[in-house]
């Protein structure tokens, strides 16, 4: 039986106690791999990936103990948390928001929990999914699901996790989308009109900039990257400010 040894803590795996990357590379399963996220999906991953999230649950972790967890019993209105599905909680105070993992020790007597924790400015999509799946019985059942994707993210930057129906995810939209202040209702079409006017003069100046050779053409292009963006993501110059500031206190 062929043998390898462990990227991360050199153990000597083999085809049972290991799983190989998509680099080739190894790590071992009681105790590395354990270190990620259950959903973390290692056949497409490198070693340097797995690291990386192998970081992100070990930081992530210590902020959900010192910034979620004392906020799940809060008094304060402003303050409380939003719970979708099962694993993730948003934290609009913070401008933070954390997918969550629970893992008993024998069946429910004694837990841990690990977290990955995302600024709620760097979830660049949400979008609903559904499958079809078999369950025990040998039947076919819907199963409906929460796609988010974050950028500025190391480690696992985009998961799934299960709804309890596409209802629940029309409220998670439209949380997201007043949160960002892109919501899509007929009272904000006008608001919403004059943002993309004036992301499409920016743009526009930045193509005649370009094509008449102006000084300030790169200038004028961040300025209409900067206007597109906002128009379709919103302003969440807030939202940053609230993470870098909560960010800042956590003990790593």
């Amino acid at each position: 039986m062929a043998k390898n040894t462990c990227a991360i803590c050199g153990a000597e795996v083999n085809i049972f106690t290991g799983q190989q990357l998509a680099d080739k590379t190894h790590i071992c399963r009681k105790v590395c791999a354990k270190k990620c996220l259950k959903i973390f999906d290692f056949v497409p991953a490198t070693i340097d990936e797995v690291k990386s999230h192998i970081e992100q649950v070990e930081k992530g972790t210590k902020v959900w103990n010192q910034i979620f967890v004392p906020l799940q019993k809060t008094k304060v209105k402003e303050e409380k948390l939003k719970r979708f599905g099962e694993p993730l909680y948003v934290s609009p105070s913070t401008g933070l928001m954390a997918l969550v993992e629970t893992r008993y020790k024998f069946i429910v007597f004694g837990k841990s929990q690990l977290a990955c924790v995302y600024r709620i400015a760097d979830l660049a999509s949400y979008e609903y999914e559904e499958e079809t799946v078999k369950n025990s019985e040998g039947k076919e059942e819907k199963k409906e699901f929460c796609r988010m994707f974050f950028h500025n993210t190391a480690g696992l930057y985009s998961f799934r996790f299960e709804i309890s129906n596409s209802l629940e995810f029309k409220s998670l939209e439209k949380y997201f989308d007043t949160l960002f202040g892109i919501q899509k209702t007929l009272g904000n079409s006008i608001n919403n009109a004059k943002k993309q006017w004036a992301a499409i003069k920016d743009v526009a100046g930045a193509v005649k900039a370009a094509a008449t050779g102006a000084e300030d053409v790169e200038e004028k292009a961040a300025a209409a990257a900067e206007s597109l963006g906002t128009y379709l993501e919103g302003d969440r110059t807030e939202l940053i400010a609230k993470a870098d500031a909560a960010l800042a206190k956590v003990q790593y």
